[in-house]
């Protein structure tokens, strides 16, 4: 951490974000700005390093001349948290004949605080009406009338993680408010089997005359929108179909209310009827923001800060775990009050990237009358079709977004555990942690306990700023990228700079135009099209510099109809949550979530080394050099003086925090060569799970030989070539000796001769 005395600008009442996370010559970029001062401006600097105080690492920086300083008046801009779907209002409709509605559902989170499942009523609550959980945990539906509120509340307490179909009925004639419940679901879909009573239906009578709320939307997972954008009495739980007709539908005797849904849906005075299956297709949720009503009547839905989709349904019976192939089994939406992935902010400003500007890392320095200052980075890319230099390096920005505004050193006990001490927190920490609005990383959970499957970079995301320390080091995503950039500034190698998202988009067409490719540090969430992009990029003669650790892990995907957004679902690997049974599959992409490793694309088949082990600063360890001077690839260590290298560096050593290793079983191939290899772990560096079929009591470095991380060189045809370092801290050591150290000369041996074209072996 930073010693006491070091500042640590902390954007306590000034933040921003822009809209997009790469942008090239003459794009136009928004930006966003929330301030509590008076005015605030915004200049444009070039990052090559971020400080690290307790490395002696400074940050260097350089300002755009010419760019123009931005400004504006202050305005203090709250975050809208919780996901719902708004269904927009139809004042033409007509509810003289009554008012029946049905879901199914299942609540996940009961016993804390209102929620709501469907509504539609003014903000003030005297018109309209709304089904709903109290904070005891009954159903209760409360319907505005002349004389006043009536409600019909149910008297036994719904179950966590359990299915329920419910019927509210409101009759005008006979003035009364009916509401009937059923438990539903399968043995499969529900959490428990017993403990879930049946719930005695409610009648009451009330005075005067319906008040409908004709003009409002109606909502799902909220009562009302305060100042139309801030759901309130957010829900945490599952709905599934609702349906509504304009009329008192009474029930048919000794049918229950599950059989009630299928029933309303063919009445002919139906106003809706939402269908969350008719956006399934094979490549998943085809518009992951509609809600489709399969009335007739138009009546669709848009869903707000990403409920999930592609979960189980009250009917799934655990066959299949493809949603796409039994999408009745996953007409299902997932609400949370915690869900964020839109900030929801006004912009503030806008600017084009000027046609000069080089590739590189950049941030937008906002300062505001008061002396507060945040930096909001930004990536430029060059334009597209065109390279200004013979390497690209690929920042891994879908880890940055993965471990985006992460409050895991303050939530999780693991970190105690995992650092055998208390944690010191910086005020980045703090912040962060009185700031939840700005949303959850995907290492955490959601108010109801399941994992954080999205994120996003519509909002501030304060673990990109320019002194950000991980709980796991100092040498962790941004920061890191930003010391492999530092050297090659300073060594005088150039690269221009893309991100993810950008190779998703245009695959292995834009490394084609480059002679080698670097990736950054951690580049641990890809998609498909990432990797397909860096193999067929490598087997046509491309040349990669794999540059860190545990990469090309988790099973990406980026939502269809807003690539600013991703997802994944955790299983079988090292992970910080598991998805429920039957949510392994990304709703984005249908592809099996998870690791690529499972998915057939372990990352040794193109990389050579995959993930091994994982640890803290205090288990890094140096490398031994494996080969002599009369191997073909002697020439990496030209002018390293040491058999022995790399025990030094910002995270006590080149082979640390997460590394990796050669393995011939998962696809490392024969003629592989293993340069060097890490000794000297401590057992404060232990073994992935995943790769132990039985709980060991032997997982740490001081005695177990698989955890050890790999140099390794991976000749591929037409003269393409790979070489890894199979290690996050590896950049962490490039900065010792003012870049005259054995790390730095062999990895500079490696770019020089990968960008030359030349030899990989030599004969």
């Amino acid at each position: 951490m930073s010693s006491p005395e070091s500042e640590i600008l902390v954007p306590s009442g000034l933040m921003g974000y822009t809209d997009v996370v790469s942008a090239k010559p003459g794009d136009t970029v928004q930006l966003f700005v929330s301030a509590t001062g008076e005015t605030w401006t915004a200049d444009l600097v070039r990052l090559y390093a971020l400080e690290i105080p307790s490395a002696g690492v400074e940050r260097r920086e350089q300002l755009v001349d010419g760019f123009g300083q931005l400004s504006g008046v202050a305005l203090d801009q709250p975050s809208a948290v919780g996901s719902y779907v708004n269904v927009p209002a139809s004042p033409n409709d007509d509810y003289s004949d009554g008012l029946t509605l049905a879901l199914t559902f299942m609540p996940t989170y009961v016993g804390h605080e209102a929620q709501t499942l469907l509504a539609q009523r003014s903000d003030s609550g005297d018109a309209g009406w709304s089904l709903g959980i109290t904070p005891a945990g009954a159903l209760e539906f409360t319907l505005a009338t002349s004389a006043g509120l009536v409600t019909a509340t149910t008297t036994v307490l719904l179950t966590n993680g359990c299915w329920y179909t419910a019927r509210a009925t409101v009759d005008p004639v006979a003035s009364t408010v009916a509401l009937v419940v059923d438990p539903a679901g399968t043995f499969e879909s529900n959490r428990v089997v017993s403990g879930v009573p049946a719930i005695p239906s409610v009648t009451n009578l009330f005075d005067g005359e319906p008040a409908w709320a004709l003009d409002a939307p109606l909502l799902w997972g909220a009562s009302w929108l305060a100042e139309g954008r801030f759901p309130q009495d957010s829900l945490d739980g599952v709905i599934e179909n609702p349906v509504l007709v304009a009329a008192a539908v009474p029930t048919t005797a000794g049918a229950s209310s599950t059989e009630s849904v299928a029933e309303l849906t063919g009445h002919p005075k139906v106003v809706a009827a939402w269908n969350l299956a008719n956006e399934i297709t094979h490549a998943g949720v085809s518009k992951p923001s509609h809600i489709h009503d399969v009335s007739g009547n138009e009546r669709h839905g848009t869903s707000v800060n990403h409920p999930t989709r592609g979960v189980i349904g009250s009917s799934w019976n655990g066959d299949t775990f493809d949603f796409r192939y039994v999408p009745d089994q996953y007409s299902a939406i997932h609400f949370h009050r915690t869900d964020m992935t839109d900030c929801g902010w006004e912009s503030q400003a806008s600017f084009v990237v000027p046609d000069d500007l080089p590739s590189g890392v950049y941030a937008l320095v906002l300062r505001d009358n008061d002396g507060l200052e945040d930096r909001v980075p930004l990536i430029v890319r060059p334009p597209l079709g065109v390279t200004t230099n013979d390497a690209v390096l690929v920042l891994p920005t879908n880890s940055y977004l993965a471990y985006a505004n992460d409050h895991v050193g303050v939530d999780s006990p693991r970190t105690q555990v995992w650092d055998q001490a208390v944690p010191v927190m910086d005020k980045w920490w703090m912040y962060r942690n009185s700031h939840r609005e700005l949303g959850l990383s995907m290492y955490e959970g959601h108010s109801d306990g399941h994992g954080v499957c999205f994120s996003s970079w519509r909002r501030p995301i304060l673990t990109m700023r320019a002194t950000v320390y991980n709980h796991d080091g100092p040498v962790w995503q941004f920061t890191g990228d930003l010391q492999l950039i530092d050297w090659l500034d300073a060594t005088g190698r150039t690269v221009d700079i893309v991100t993810d998202l950008d190779l998703h988009r245009e695959g292995a067409e834009l490394l084609s135009r480059y002679k080698t490719v670097l990736t950054g540090t951690h580049p641990e969430y890809a998609s498909r099209q990432i990797l397909e992009a860096y193999e067929t990029y490598v087997a046509g003669g491309g040349r990669v510099m794999y540059m860190g650790g545990n990469g090309m892990y988790w099973v990406t995907g980026f939502d269809p109809e807003d690539e600013q957004v991703v997802e994944i679902r955790r299983w079988g690997g090292t992970q910080a949550w598991l998805a429920p049974a039957g949510e392994y599959h990304l709703s984005f992409t249908g592809q099996q979530g998870g690791i690529w490793r499972f998915g057939g694309r372990p990352p040794q088949k193109t990389f050579g080394v995959g993930f091994v082990a994982a640890g803290k600063t205090s288990g890094s360890a140096g490398y031994r050099m494996l080969v002599d001077e009369t191997s073909p690839a002697a020439w990496v260590f030209d002018g390293v003086h040491n058999r022995d290298f790399g025990a030094y560096g910002t995270s006590g050593g080149a082979a640390g925090l997460e590394i990796d290793a050669a393995n011939p079983l998962h696809g490392t191939a024969d003629d592989a060569v293993v340069l060097a290899t890490s000794v000297g772990h401590s057992d404060d560096v232990l073994e992935a799970r995943e790769n132990f079929n039985m709980t060991s009591r032997v997982l740490g470095g001081r005695r177990n030989p698989k955890v050890h991380s790999d140099l390794v060189l991976v000749p591929r045809e037409n003269g393409g070539a790979v070489f890894s370092v199979g290690s996050i801290a590896f950049a962490g050591s490039l900065v010792n000796e003012n870049y005259g150290n054995d790390v730095s000369v062999l990895l500079g041996n490696v770019f020089d001769r990968f960008v030359s074209g030349g030899e990989v072996l030599a004969p």
